[in-house]
Parts: structure tokens; sequence; C-alpha cells
């Protein structure tokens, strides 16, 4: 059984309500739904240490036991496991229910499932978090397997040429972002960044900056990022025997970079993922984390036109998914300097990933 939180109205400390517990798959472009999954179930209390402050103002909730919680040594609020082991998915935080035309339109579309599985837990939402109009913004900071293979014939053709192909040599591809870094710093924008465990060990110095930024926190994107199903458009396939194997290493290589405090958040690659992939990471004990909402930055010159996608898609408790990839993801720095200033003049309040998943657990 597939369970939603899109247009909810149940009570909070039900987790199957917090938990997109979806299988989707789609090429870069976002996650799109696809297969149905097992309800999530319950799981002990959790021990987790106390929390900073939330950087867009007031305090988070306390990270206290909570029965819906996950255990965490390191003070990150995880997602439990669905009973027959599948890694939990969360799409998006609470929102409040929608009467226009696109809210209509989307109640229209949800399965009836979903909506039984909402009336037979029943109740009301709590009135905070309906009011309240979060969103995150997410940032994927890649580096696959094949850019590495191609940085790596670039420089033995280097050799191989000398200086005839010194003029290559100036163009050579970045895949971090510091300016966008800089601007979040500046506006003090806070944000979740995904990376990927060779994205982490090329880019060091910057892996671990990012990790020491109370504004962030940082997540997992495995550490090849190949696909984690065999039908993830523009990526190649992870060998199936190795898709946990490439969850631990992708986070090894994060921590080995500074990052002290990695969360459990892993973002499957392309947002690929079936319920073969989410069974098969299961013993990382993760939390995936998908999003609702995508720039579609990639390849994108005009900021403008991300920012006015990601504007008429949003709604209060949406993750955003954006690139930090200087090369690939060019008008994205620009395009957040449009867009952070409107969501503030909406009304909305901008939070880390974990902060909305604490607040979806009631904590």
């Amino acid at each position: 059984m597939t369970v939603s939180v899109r247009r909810t109205t149940v009570p909070l400390t039900a987790l199957a309500l917090v938990t997109a517990a979806v299988a989707g798959c789609a090429g870069p472009g976002g996650d799109t739904t696809r297969a149905g999954a097992s309800p999530v179930a319950a799981s002990s209390p959790a021990s987790a240490a106390p929390r900073s402050p939330s950087p867009e103002g007031g305090a988070s909730k306390s990270a206290s036991a909570s029965p819906s919680a996950s255990p965490s040594p390191t003070g990150w609020a995880g997602l439990p496991a669905s009973a027959s082991g599948r890694t939990p998915v969360f799409r998006h935080g609470p929102r409040a229910a929608e009467n226009d035309d696109r809210g209509e339109k989307r109640e229209k579309t949800e399965k009836g499932e979903e909506r039984e599985e909402r009336e037979e837990r029943g109740g009301r939402e709590k009135g905070r978090d309906r009011q309240d109009k979060v969103v995150a913004l997410t940032f994927d900071a890649v580096l696959s397997v094949e850019d590495e293979k191609a940085a790596k014939d670039r420089k033995d053709s280097k050799d191989t040429e000398g200086a005839e192909n010194a003029e290559g040599a100036k163009k050579e591809k970045r895949h971090d972002n510091p300016a966008l870094v800089a601007t979040l710093r500046r506006e003090k924008i806070p944000a979740t960044f995904f990376m990927t465990g060779l994205w982490a060990k090329t880019y060091p110095h910057q892996a671990r900056a990012i990790g020491r930024e109370r504004l962030f926190e940082v997540g997992n994107l495995s550490y090849s990022h190949r696909a984690f199903t065999s039908d993830c458009e523009g990526l190649t396939s992870l060998d199936p025997d190795k898709r946990l194997a490439d969850v631990r290493k992708g986070l090894e290589a994060i921590r080995a970079a500074g990052v002290e405090n990695p969360t459990p958040y892993f973002r499957f690659p392309g947002g690929c993922h079936d319920d073969e992939a989410r069974k098969a990471i299961g013993p990382a004990k993760v939390t995936a984390v998908a999003g609702d909402v995508d720039g579609r930055d990639v390849g994108a010159d005009d900021p403008e036109k991300i920012a006015e996608r990601v504007l008429k898609e949003v709604r209060p408790g949406s993750v955003v998914i954006l690139r930090n990839d200087r090369d690939r993801a060019k008008a994205t720095e620009k395009a957040v300097r449009h867009l952070v200033p409107e969501l503030r003049e909406r009304g909305y309040r901008l939070v880390r990933v974990s902060e909305m998943i604490d607040s979806a657990l009631g904590r």
C-alpha cells in the first residue's frame, strides 16, 4: 500500500503520514512515482542529542525521544524502515489542504488506497504545522564514476599531446560552485547538500567547509552516482549486488573529507528507486529524501525561469531539488537570488530537511 502526505489531515504522530513511502523512478529531471510500497512500520524511540537553533528564525524543536523516530547516534532524526525492511522515502513535509484548482486536480489523481490509509487513522493535523509555511532547499553535489573517467582521459590526452592541448586544459570542467555556497551564507539561507562520495573526495576542502557551516547539513548521494534501478534515464546502472556497498562507501568518503556529522539522509542518484532498491539498502538505516519540486536547473541558462518553475510548484512543506555544479547548472546561483526573496515575501520559512522531518514527527 502506498502512503502519501500530499493532502493529509491526520495526526502527525502517525508516521505513515510524513513518509512518502512510494517507489519512484525518473531521469535526472526528477523523481516520478511508479510503484506502490508497503506502509511504514513503527520504530523504537530515538536517543538524540540537542539540535542547534534554526537559522531562519526561532529555535528548532528539541531532538528528544520520539516514538516515531529512528535511533541515531549522531542526533539526526530518521524515519524507520517498513516492516519488510524497505528504506523509507521522505518526499515532502506537512502541508495544508488546498482548495484551488491545482489542489483539486491532485486530489482526484490520488490513489484510493492512499485516502483509505488516511481515513483509517483519522484525527486532525496540528494547527501549528497546518499553518507553518516551510520549504527545504536541497542541492546535489555530483561527481560520478563516469565524470572521473572522463577527467582522467582528458589528462592522459594532455600528457600525450603536450602543449598542443594546453588550451583545452584551461577549460577543465568544475563540478563545484563556490559562488552558490557564498550566496547561501551571505543571505543566511539554510540548505541541505547531498554529496556523492567522489565529489567529497575531489573537493574535500569544500565538503568540509559545507559540513562545518551551521546553516547547512550534508546528506549522502552514493559514492559512484550510478543508478539503483535499470531504467534511470541518463545514468549507468549499478550492479544490484553493489547498491548497499555504494551507499556505505559514499558516507565513508564524505566523512573522510572532513564532514564530521553527516545526516542519515540519502538521495537515490537520478531520483530512481523501486521496492527492490529500497530493500537492498535497508541495512544502511538511512532515510531516503526525494523531493516534490525540481528546479530542472541542469543545462538551464535563464535563472529567472528556474525560479519561476520552483515558485509555480512550491507548496508548504516542499523539498526543492537544485544542483551545486558550476558546469552543469551555471544559472543556479543567480536563480537562488531570484527565488529566495520571493519565497520569503510569500511568507515561506526556509529550513533544512532535518528540521522538516523533526517537525513532521511532532518533535
